[in-house]
């Protein structure tokens, strides 16, 4: 825990300078100190000193307080450049997450993570408690604005990442030393919200009759649908995938492309390979003789194809049409979790393949037993019962 005194003095705004004037027989200056230190000599670990030119001296500027306004203008963007490079507790919350968090998000988190926390915090925070300070927000305001969003018909997922985005930022805060602690978890919407619905999930059945009708239209299509099901790919993997990428058995995730930008991949898990196995295999061999080189998913310009572009001009129109139900890319990540899972009966193999590093996340988000399985399981135990039945009354007879 931050001792009261560190606290006190992390939050302390920090000195406005005042300057010190001097002046030449030919102009006016302004001397200031900046955020820099001397190294060597006897003014080791002392801030070093800056001067500025004010103005000539002319018919407009002939004594100090000609100079005045000059000097107040320039100790103003001094101060203010000062407090912008010291963020602290007394920071509000627009100027510490859109200065500070957001541009570390950026830097630090894969491209659509940051994105995802920018809109959070623009629609969801920022109208509401965006002018208080870091140390001002209370448990209270947290609360009242969760209970808002329950009443406007927001689940409990959008509420979950709603909270757990603020959360992210007092967690980030504490661990520079500028909070002493987290307003946010112990926050809660108190009002009841619907259910949230089950995520849509593909059944191998469903992907092959989508290859079937894809694969003539546009081989694009189909490999895109085969990458999310048979090798659980999330869709920026889909688009940063190359043919160097590709080792016949294997695909080696390396990267991930959202919008234009290229990046690393979501976690560091994620970076790893993924086994390749039939009929995605039979689709890619097919992909490399049109073009053999560059992404595997590409424009006619070579750039990476847009798999939103891809979706609303082909593969949505296209399977609505024939009765299936699209509901984009993540629900085969999701239904080849299940299944694997399913028929492994190993919740350690579906983990591995969607790369995630525990399999809470697995089990909690992507896998859902599967009805046939269910009833076999059932079977065995009811088998199971009827014969431990038999063997009492056996033993009765006797």
């Amino acid at each position: 825990m931050m001792e009261i005194t560190q606290l006190l003095k992390s939050n302390r705004l920090p000195r406005k300078q005042k300057g010190q004037r001097f002046e030449t027989d030919r102009a006016f200056f302004l001397r200031y100190y900046t955020d820099e230190v001397y190294t060597t000599g006897k003014s080791a670990g002392k801030p070093k000193q800056k001067a500025v030119l004010l103005a000539y001296k002319s018919d407009l500027y002939r004594s100090w307080a000609d100079v005045e306004p000059l000097i107040e203008s320039e100790l103003a963007r001094i101060n203010a450049e000062t407090a912008k490079q010291t963020p602290n507790g007394r920071a509000s919350l627009t100027d510490f997450i859109e200065t500070e968090y957001l541009p570390w998000c950026e830097a630090n988190k894969s491209a659509p993570t940051a994105n995802g926390y920018k809109k959070v915090w623009e629609n969801y925070w920022k109208p509401h408690v965006g002018r208080l300070s870091l140390t001002e927000l209370q448990t209270s305001h947290v609360t009242a604005v969760l209970t808002k969003h329950a009443k406007e018909k927001k689940g409990s997922r959008t509420l979950s990442h709603i909270k757990w985005m603020l959360s992210g930022v007092y967690v980030w805060a504490i661990a520079q030393g500028i909070v002493p602690k987290n307003p946010v978890p112990e926050a809660e919407w108190l009002v009841k919200v619907a259910r949230p619905k089950k995520q849509a999930e593909y059944s191998l059945e469903t992907v092959l009759a989508m290859l079937r009708i894809l694969e003539p239209l546009d081989l694009r299509a189909a490999v895109a649908v085969a990458l999310a099901y048979f090798a659980a790919l999330r869709p920026a993997e889909i688009r940063g995938l190359k043919w160097d990428d590709y080792e016949g058995a294997e695909l080696n995730i390396k990267r991930a492309i959202w919008r234009n930008k290229v990046g690393e991949t979501k976690t560091e898990d994620s970076a790893a390979s993924v086994p390749v196995i039939e009929p995605l295999k039979s689709l890619l061999e097919k992909l490399r003789e049109q073009t053999p080189s560059g992404y595997i998913l590409q424009s006619s310009t070579g750039n990476p194809l847009s798999l939103d572009s891809l979706n609303w001009r082909l593969i949505s129109p296209t399977l609505k049409a024939a009765g299936i139900d699209w509901r984009g890319y993540y629900p085969g990540r999701r239904g080849i979790s299940s299944r694997v899972t399913d028929t492994s009966k190993n919740a350690l193999n579906s983990t591995g393949l969607l790369r995630h590093s525990t399999p809470i996340t697995a089990l909690k988000h992507y896998t859902r037993a599967q009805k046939d399985s269910i009833a076999a399981a059932m079977k065995t135990v009811e088998d199971d019962a009827a014969e431990i039945m038999e063997k009492r009354k056996t033993q009765i007879v006797q």
